[in-house]
């Protein structure tokens, strides 16, 4: 009678260990009831090792620490999956998730260009992007208008409208940007002068205009080529080229018919000391904003400062003039961050982020360490923190990759996004959950940028 009570104990004991405290966690996607325009989506969580858990039939097969993560296609229309789970007592609980996937509709004219009558508009506000392509992606853009330019339009396609700027050469903008002006008839633009103002830090190229019109402002070969049009002169155009030194820094500004060219002198020489170097770390995401969410629920904005607070002591100890974007859970948004460093006149900003991937795509697909950069003078320091990061955190180097981030867009630092790992992806959480994992990744981050900064010195 005392070992068949004993062994009920034991049941008992194991029912409430095991059977209510370790329950199956869905993570993503974050309700039961989602509409999305992709034609895929992805379940990740969390699943005790006393559990069977089954997808529409297709049992997960979990990764270090319980993860697992799993893609599945969309059909048009409603798409039910039923998320089965099997615990160790073979307590069997469902639950239901409706993914509702609807298809962007396109009518006859998409992706065709439209002539109009040409005409002049008016930008409707400051900074509106004149674009290369008529695509919504940040690495065609060419420029940035203020509010009141005349830009001369000729046609549009989809939500775009086309910009003549010289024979056979066209930019594009948003259509929503533009206003029509009472203005038709062509009028070409004329330079009016032109001079330098020199002072201690920079150099600046000032070109006065007759009245604001379209520019573009291109990297090559360690050249900056600006580019002014609809200019009256035979080709349209006016180019000037500027060396770009070592750790270019630079800005470009159109304001009351006058176009900036500032370039910023190089702080650093053979001679340097750490103190001449001005560094700002921005912990990505942070207050409501929780930015991407693991496996097994880990919060990338938690993650991320703790990476940038061990990362600014290390830059300390080695005597770098170094700050953050923010030191405890706060909002701040992406002006604010790019404006903190432009205010600081940083030399290199550094934004930390965890990864994940789009809802459509395969976590398991997607593994490692990649640094993004968005400027061409930027590349260097990107291949330098993935090729040092993944080394300390035994990741895979998934490289230096160009894309199109905010606050690594402006020219006036030199600035990358380092994406330590992906959160989503189960074979990646022994790397984030690590103990030492915040420590390796600052150490990483340190070695990566001292590796570039000598590197540069040394060219």
């Amino acid at each position: 009678m005392e070992i068949k009570s004993s062994i009920f104990i034991f049941f008992i004991i194991l029912f409430i260990s095991f059977g209510t405290a370790n329950a199956l966690t869905i993570t993503h996607p974050e309700t039961t009831n989602e509409t999305v325009n992709e034609a895929g989506i992805f379940f990740s969580g969390k699943i005790d090792k006393y559990e069977k858990v089954f997808i529409n039939g297709i049992q997960m097969h979990p990764a270090k620490k319980g993860a697992f993560s799993y893609s599945f296609r969309l059909k048009e229309g409603e798409n039910i999956f039923a998320v089965q789970k099997k615990d160790f007592f073979f307590y069997t609980e469902t639950l239901s998730y409706k993914i509702t996937r609807i298809s962007a509709k396109q009518d006859e004219f998409y992706n065709k260009f439209m002539e109009i009558e040409p005409s002049y508009y008016i930008t409707t506000r400051d900074n509106v992007v004149l674009r290369s392509t008529p695509l919504d992606e940040g690495m065609n853009r060419l420029g940035y208008l203020p509010q009141g330019t005349k830009v001369y339009v000729d046609g549009t396609q989809n939500e775009f409208s086309r910009i003549y700027l010289a024979k056979d050469k066209f930019g594009w903008a948003f259509t929503k940007d533009l206003e029509k002006s009472k203005e038709n008839l062509y009028n070409p633009v004329q330079i009016l002068d032109s001079n330098q103002l020199k002072n201690d830090k920079e150099i600046t190229t000032v070109i006065e205009l007759s009245e604001n019109c379209p520019y573009s402002a291109v990297v090559e070969d360690n050249k900056l080529i600006v580019t002014i049009y609809n200019l009256d002169n035979s080709s349209e155009t006016f180019s000037k080229e500027f060396r770009l030194d070592k750790f270019p820094r630079y800005s470009i500004c159109l304001q009351n018919n006058i176009l900036y060219i500032t370039q910023k002198k190089n702080p650093i020489n053979k001679t340097y000391s750490n103190k001449d170097i001005k560094i700002i770390i921005d912990a990505g995401h942070g207050g409501t904003e929780t930015g991407a969410v693991g496996c097994l629920g880990d919060k990338e904005k938690t993650l991320n400062l703790e990476v940038a607070l061990k990362l600014k002591k290390i830059l300390e100890e080695h005597h770098f003039n170094v700050k953050l974007t923010r030191e405890f859970d706060k909002f701040i948004s992406l002006n604010d961050r790019i404006d903190y460093a432009k205010n600081e006149d940083a030399l290199i900003f550094i934004s930390i982020h965890l990864n994940s991937v789009p809802i459509s795509d395969d976590p398991n697909l997607n593994q490692g360490t990649v640094v993004f950069y968005f400027n061409p003078q930027s590349k260097e320091l990107a291949k330098c923190l993935s090729k040092n990061v993944s080394q300390e955190l035994h990741s895979i180097n998934g490289g230096a990759t160009q894309k199109s981030f905010a606050v690594i867009r402006p020219t006036e630092y030199i600035g990358a996004l380092v994406e330590l790992a992906y959160l989503v992806n189960p074979q990646d959480v022994k790397i984030y959950k690590n103990k030492k994992f915040a420590q390796s990744s600052a150490e990483g981050i340190y070695k990566g940028l001292a590796n570039y900064i000598h590197s540069e010195i040394e060219k």
